[in-house]
């Protein structure tokens, strides 16, 4: 289902690309492992996100600005702008360096 979905996941590398979000989305954000594969199957995109640019600095954020962790997934889809301006915060919040 994932890779009809997101057909792009089959070039992305899986010990160096898609396993260190695995464990991120399990650790930092606490998902079973039925709920990672469940929102993996639903949104394969997930996995094309980078690590570094889009999931740490929203989870930064909304740790920053007081709101629920799993945020980060739920508005994923947003622009940085919409979405630092979703959880109060200033709309450079998730600026990369």
């Amino acid at each position: 289902k994932v890779v009809v979905g997101f057909p792009t996941v089959i070039g992305l590398n899986f010990e160096s690309n898609i396993v260190p979000k695995l464990n991120f989305l399990q650790e930092e954000l606490g998902l079973s492992d039925g709920d990672l594969r469940d929102r993996v199957v639903s949104f394969p995109v997930l996995l094309a996100l980078s690590l570094e640019k889009r999931y740490r600095p929203r989870l930064k954020a909304c740790r920053t600005a007081g709101v629920d962790d799993m945020i980060v997934l739920y508005r994923i889809s947003k622009t940085n702008i919409s979405f630092c301006k979703s959880i109060g915060a200033p709309h450079y919040c998730c600026a990369t360096e």
